[in-house]
C-alpha cells in the first residue's frame, strides 16, 4: 500500500512539473514571432536619406536658448518616396536644444540643434526627424550653382549620388556629401551627439551659409 503510495505521488509530481514547463498561453511562441515582424513592418515604411542644407541666419550660442527656431534651406532639390518633387531653396525648419557660453563654471561652449520639419512654398510642413551628421563653411558662388541641380533620392535610401557633389568649391572650401561626417574647415569647433555643436571659444558661432549635412528619416 505504500509503495503504490508513493508511486502515485511520484506520478502527480512529474505532472505538476511538466505544466510548469508548458509556454504561457500569453507569450505563446506564435504569438511572439509576430512581435518582432510588426515592428519591422513599421521601420521599414519609414525612409531615410541625407538633405544638405544651409543656414540662412547666423547663430551664436550667447543669444540663443533652448526652443528658439532655426531655418535653413535646401541646397538640392530632391525627390521623396511617393514621387514629390520638393526644390532647392525649401526651408527646413528646426530648434535649439541647448545653448551655453563659455563661462567661469564651464570650459567649452555649445549649441545643439534639430531639424523638423519641411515647409514648401504653399506652407505645406513635412514633419521629419534628422541628427546632423556633418557642417562646412559656406561655399563660394561658383561652388554653390553647380550644387543646384535637383538629386533623386530613389525613396531617400540613396542620398546625394556619389559624386554628385564635388569634394571642395573653387575657394577650397569643403563640400559635404554622404561620407562626410564632423565638423570640416571650421576652426575650433567640434560637432558632438545629438547635433551638439562645442567650442572652448567663448561661443559657438554659426555664419548665415554655413552648410549642413542632415540625416534624415521621413
Amino acid at each position: 500500500m505504500k509503495h503504490r503510495f508513493a508511486s502515485l505521488l511520484c506520478t502527480a509530481l512529474a505532472l505538476t512539473i511538466s505544466a510548469a514547463q508548458e509556454p504561457s498561453p500569453a507569450v505563446h511562441a506564435g504569438q511572439a514571432a509576430t512581435q518582432p515582424a510588426t515592428a519591422h513592418s513599421a521601420t521599414t515604411s519609414q525612409a531615410r536619406g541625407f538633405f544638405k542644407v544651409e543656414l540662412t541666419k547666423s547663430l551664436d550660442s550667447k543669444k540663443l536658448k533652448a526652443g528658439d527656431e532655426v531655418e535653413a534651406k535646401l541646397t538640392a532639390g530632391i525627390v521623396t518616396t511617393d514621387g514629390a518633387s520638393i526644390p532647392s531653396g525649401t526651408k527646413v525648419i528646426g530648434h535649439v536644444t541647448e545653448a551655453k557660453a563659455r563661462s567661469n563654471h564651464d570650459s567649452e561652449s555649445t549649441l545643439g540643434i534639430v531639424f523638423d520639419k519641411i515647409v514648401r512654398r504653399g506652407g505645406e510642413g513635412t514633419a521629419i526627424k534628422s541628427v546632423i551628421q556633418a557642417a562646412a563653411p559656406n561655399p563660394n558662388a561658383g561652388s554653390q550653382s553647380a550644387n543646384a541641380n535637383s538629386v533623386s533620392y530613389g525613396g531617400l535610401e540613396e542620398a546625394t549620388a556619389k559624386g554628385a557633389l564635388p569634394r571642395l568649391g573653387g575657394g577650397g572650401t569643403p563640400i559635404l556629401n554622404e561620407e562626410s561626417r564632423g565638423v570640416l574647415g571650421i576652426k575650433n569647433l567640434q560637432l558632438g551627439s545629438n547635433g551638439v555643436f562645442v567650442s572652448s571659444g567663448k561661443e559657438v558661432r554659426l555664419d548665415s551659409g554655413v552648410q549642413l549635412l542632415l540625416d534624415v528619416t521621413m
